[in-house]
């Protein structure tokens, strides 16, 4: 399950097993995110270059996934602004930073040097090994769908996926900002933009 939490992790086996003995399929969310992202990825003018519009474009594209949320997403739609949007600090050794990040490292369609992260929403998968009533489309008679092999929960699989589409999405943007004609280039682009960005992003001293 790919889960910190290992008692939590314990509980998602009971669930599938207890699903298996049901003949139900489960569903579920997972959250993918991104450190050491440089700010400045992502665009506030161009619709289709807006960071969390790509990132959510792509989770949204992996099979089953029905809702994605950038940051607290959810949660901050029905919160007052005063406890969604995270406070601006600045230290001589973080450069300037959040204590909290509800907006999942993304503003105004641009990273911001937080981590970057988001959740994506999976519903169960269809094939069941309790069917559920549909159409012959031969017959136009209504009957239990087929039983077949089936998963019992695809979440973890998902959550892989997940991984390779918010790397592929950022290294996207990357590629965009600091793009050469070679790695060599690429690399220098983006060691003169850390090196300008020193003062402010706490991952440019590294």
């Amino acid at each position: 399950f790919h889960c910190y939490d290992k008692e939590a992790e314990s509980k998602f086996y009971q669930l599938v097993n207890r699903a298996r003995e049901q003949g139900e399929s489960l569903g579920g969310s997972f959250e993918v995110g991104a450190i050491g992202v440089p700010p400045g990825l992502g665009s506030h003018v161009s619709w289709e270059r807006k960071m969390d519009a790509l990132l959510a474009g792509l989770l949204m594209s992996i099979p089953a996934i029905k809702a994605v949320e950038i940051g607290d997403g959810f949660r901050n739609s029905f919160s007052p602004g005063s406890r969604v949007h995270d406070e601006v600090h600045y230290s001589n050794d973080r450069g300037i930073y959040r204590v909290t990040n509800r907006a999942g490292g993304i503003e105004g369609g641009i990273s911001n040097g937080e981590v970057v992260w988001a959740r994506a929403y999976m519903k169960p998968i269809p094939t069941l090994y309790k069917p559920l009533v549909s159409v012959n489309t031969s017959s136009w008679v209504e009957e239990k769908a087929d039983i077949e092999r089936s998963d019992i929960c695809a979440v973890p699989a998902a959550a892989v996926v997940g991984e390779a589409m918010l790397a592929f999405g950022i290294a996207r943007l990357f590629i965009e900002k600091f793009g050469g004609d070679h790695l060599q280039e690429i690399n220098n682009n983006y060691l003169n933009y850390k090196n300008y960005m020193k003062k402010v992003w706490q991952w440019a001293k590294i």
